[in-house]
C-alpha cells in the first residue's frame, strides 16, 4: 500500500518545508532547516526519539529528496534492529 506524504513549504525563521506522517499510533514529524544558501538540516522526531542530519544536497528541491530517502532508510534500519530483538528472545 503506498501512501500519499508530501512536504508543506513554508520559509520563516530557517525553517522549510515540513512533513507529517501518521501509522497507527505513532505520529512521526520531518522538518528541513536551512542554514545558510545550501545548508539543509532534515530533523526527525518521532515520540521522544529525534535526530538530525546535515544533508549533502545543494538545492531544497535535492534535500527534500535526500531526505525522504534518508528518512525511509532510518526506520527500514530500525524494523531491522527490532527484528533482530524479537529474534534473539
Amino acid at each position: 500500500m503506498e501512501y500519499e506524504n508530501t512536504w508543506v513549504l513554508y520559509g520563516d525563521g530557517g525553517a522549510a518545508a515540513r512533513k507529517s506522517i501518521e501509522a497507527e499510533h505513532h505520529y512521526i514529524s520531518l522538518q528541513m532547516q536551512t542554514h545558510g544558501d545550501g545548508v539543509y538540516i532534515l530533523v526527525i522526531e518521532a515520540g521522544i526519539e529525534a535526530v538530525s542530519v546535515e544533508l549533502k544536497s545543494g538545492t531544497l528541491k535535492e534535500a527534500l529528496r535526500e531526505a525522504d530517502e534518508f528518512a525511509r532508510d532510518y526506520f527500514r534500519d530500525k524494523a531491522r534492529l527490532f527484528e533482530e530483538i524479537a529474534d534473539r528472545i
